[in-house]
């Protein structure tokens, strides 16, 4: 498992948690980030395994996390709820 050293990395990943899926547009407006920007980070989640994208067209994907994505998701909010 590749280690995430963005803590904006495990916003996104609890934002996926909580929805089914979701693209960047969605994230960046919710979180008050820049498309681009949040892009770039679901790029770099889906390259290290941590989600998976839904669609053909690279403009409206959208992502969902992958089982090892939940794993990460679980265990951040075990340290945050305790």
């Amino acid at each position: 498992m590749i280690p995430i050293t963005n803590s904006f990395d495990l916003i996104v990943l609890r934002c996926l948690s909580k929805s089914e899926s979701s693209n960047a547009s969605e994230i960046a407006e919710r979180f008050d980030r820049s498309r681009p920007y949040v892009r770039t980070r679901l790029i770099t989640l889906a390259e290290t395994g941590y989600v998976r994208t839904i669609g053909v067209n690279p403009r409206f994907q959208a992502y969902e996390l992958t089982p090892m994505g939940a794993a990460v998701v679980r265990r951040v909010n075990a340290v945050v709820d305790s």
